[in-house]
């Protein structure tokens, strides 16, 4: 079977790319009725406001899927919840009431000397 013929693939830097993309939204946009291009540049404005709110941690699934019910159930958005639970951790690990050296094994990665480790029975079960 022959192979097909190789390629050369194009790296472009994020930041390059980010650009790229940037021209690209407002070329496409140029093209729409007015109305619709203040309606999306008021949606862009929204979302340069909330960037500095943003945040990315890996949680687990189920875990984030606790979160989801808890907030469809109380009728909340999800990052209010946790910004919540987070408040409340802080204050009990500022009243020293969490130790989190009995959570901490030594990590393997030069970034981080521990990892927290939370151990199968002191994950609440629903």
């Amino acid at each position: 079977m022959a192979r097909p013929p190789m390629q050369r693939r194009t790296i472009l830097d994020p930041a390059v790319a980010d650009l790229l993309s940037g021209m690209e939204q407002r070329q496409e946009e140029s093209h729409l009725p007015a109305k619709d291009r203040k309606k999306a540049a008021r949606e862009r404005s929204k979302i340069r406001e909330r960037r500095e709110y943003r945040v990315t941690y890996d949680l687990p699934p189920k875990l984030r899927q606790r979160i989801k019910i808890i907030a469809e159930k109380e009728g909340i958005p999800a990052s209010q919840l946790v910004t919540l639970a987070l408040y409340r951790f802080l204050e009990l690990y500022q009243k020293k009431e969490i130790d989190l050296g009995a959570y901490k094994e030594s990590s393997k990665s030069p970034r981080y000397d521990w990892n927290l480790i939370i151990p199968d029975h002191e994950i609440p079960k629903l």
